[in-house]
């Protein structure tokens, strides 16, 4: 710049740099030249394109023009005031690489990224140059990548066959911003018929009976009943001029619907199909299909993970209720107290865990640790634990030794953590006088605490043969003087609160078989 230029001069001398045009229209990278009121002054041929407009239509354009439609990656509306040319024209300084969305009427939207340069004469911005790039494809990729993360997650999460779904769906549109998602599950009803599983988004635009997979009928014809119909993914990327689509066409455009796609799913084995709408037309290209193709693919297989997952809960318990029957059929007394601390609904165990704030895992694990915490009293002699009365030293050793043999047993079961390690922890004190090992309570497993906790309570409270139970008054006052010393404290407040919000043991009528010295 020569000193003096005037800013007249200087834009001047940049207008006709663009009316060169040779050079700048050979170039992929859009160039635009921006007034100091955010008017467009010109651009070449790659900013037209872009844009979406023609040179004619360059007149009264400005950054602010809301036929542009410009949104952040997030799918936000993106103000006037907070575009890259503004902020440069403001600021005077430039900005890099920001991601502007452009939404041009009769377009798919396009993802731009926007770097500006003030342009100065004497320190004063007098222009601005934009430059534009097409990053559509990046953007969508990485976008499909966040959304699928996201998905996998929530999926994989899920406690129940039919949460996937949902779960698929509400992502789709909070996180992928479509307008909706439903997944349509073949009717086990009415033939050809297409059931609605579940939906987010605009839910007030697909209605039962709305579509069919028969090829009879005009219903079936469509994306969603193709899709199921043939296994084939199906695209429409513009609802309101597609010739198949006339019995919804007018429902779209009132919904402002214009692309869809609908993937076929076999969830858990029944034929159903994912259909997705946008507001924009051609919103399903080819990276896009196939990244909301793996999507639905990762949510089949969370639903895989669930069932699975299902079934192995089953199988555990009932591995564990086949183990405590094994102690049952030794001391139907002990069974019984195993039940009151373990058993589902009447777990006291669980509910201290639940007070003391750990998470439901954990809760269901302690819960099935108190199921089978006796297990090893299979290897002490019946006539042992169904007498009434004390023990001998040499018998009271033999009892002793149950919880080491309780931990071999649940060790072997391939059980997961900590239930083998409470069965064998669940008789230690905290300042080191229980039993197998003597551990200090540093060393004691939390679960093993609880239970500890949960068996003396419970077996003080029920009847034994030799007399009758001694009431919870009695069972949380031993607790209580023992807290800090041979019971953990806070677990010891959790039980207190447990039986002040009005937990029972339900059905206490059961007895056991014990003495005064610790079988329990």
């Amino acid at each position: 710049m020569v000193q003096g230029q005037s800013a007249t001069d200087h834009e001047s001398q940049l207008e006709s740099l663009f009316s060169g045009r040779g050079l700048l229209d050979s170039l992929a990278t859009g160039l635009l030249l921006f007034g100091t009121d955010g008017s467009l002054l010109d651009c070449n041929r790659a900013g037209l394109d872009l844009l979406g407009v023609s040179r004619d239509q360059l007149a009264g354009l400005a950054v602010s023009d809301p036929r542009w439609g410009a949104v952040r990656e997030d799918g936000t509306p993106f103000p006037a005031n907070e575009r890259p040319t503004m902020v440069t024209m403001q600021s005077g300084e430039p900005c890099s690489d920001v991601i502007v969305g452009i939404d041009n009427s009769g377009m798919a939207r396009r993802w731009l990224s926007n770097t500006t340069y003030p342009l100065t004469v004497d320190g004063r911005v007098t222009g601005v140059l934009s430059s534009l790039v097409d990053v559509s494809n990046r953007v969508q990729k990485e976008h499909l990548l966040r959304l699928l993360s996201e998905v996998n997650r929530v999926v994989m999460s899920a406690s129940d066959e039919a949460d996937p779904l949902q779960h698929l769906c509400t992502a789709l549109v909070e996180q992928g911003h479509y307008a909706l998602a439903w997944i349509g599950v073949v009717s086990s009803i009415k033939e050809g018929d297409i059931d609605i599983a579940c939906a987010a988004g605009v839910t007030d635009y697909p209605y039962e009976g709305m579509v069919s997979w028969s090829g009879s009928k005009d219903s079936g014809l469509g994306p969603v009943g193709t899709a199921v119909r043939t296994g084939v993914t199906q695209v429409v990327n513009d609802l309101l001029n597609e010739s198949l689509l006339e019995p919804w066409r007018e429902r779209a455009a009132q919904f402002g619907l214009n692309s869809c796609i609908a993937i076929p799913l076999a969830p858990a084995g029944r034929r159903a199909v994912l259909t997705i709408y946008d507001r924009h037309i051609f919103a399903f290209d080819e990276t896009t299909v196939k990244g909301l193709e793996e999507i639905a693919e990762g949510a089949e297989f969370g639903i895989a993970h669930v069932r699975s997952m299902k079934q192995l809960e089953a199988a555990l318990d009932g591995t564990i209720a086949a183990l405590a029957r094994m102690t049952e059929t030794r001391d139907p007394y002990t069974a019984g107290h195993q039940r009151h601390v373990g058993s589902l609904g009447s777990s006291l165990g669980a509910a201290i865990a639940k007070q003391h704030g750990l998470d439901a895992k954990m809760i269901e694990l302690i819960r099935q640790s108190g199921e089978v915490h006796d297990i090893g009293k299979i290897a002490v002699p019946a006539e042992i634990l169904t007498r009434p009365g004390r023990l001998s030293p040499l018998e009271f050793e033999m009892v002793k030794r149950h919880p080491l043999v309780g931990y071999d047993i649940l060790s072997q079961a391939s059980l997961p953590w900590p239930i083998a390690e409470v069965a064998l922890q669940h008789h230690e004190r905290m300042d080191g006088s229980g039993y197998p090992n003597g551990l200090p309570g540093s060393e004691i497993i939390l679960p093993a605490r609880i239970i500890a906790v949960a068996d003396v309570v419970e077996a003080m409270t029920q009847h034994r043969p030799y007399r009758p139970g001694l009431g919870i008054d009695v069972a949380l006052a031993e607790v209580t003087s023992g807290a800090g010393t041979l019971f953990d404290a806070e677990v010891v407040r959790s039980c207190l609160a447990v039986f002040e919000a009005g937990f029972t043991f339900g059905n206490s009528s059961s007895s056991r078989a014990a003495d005064a010295s610790g079988i329990d």
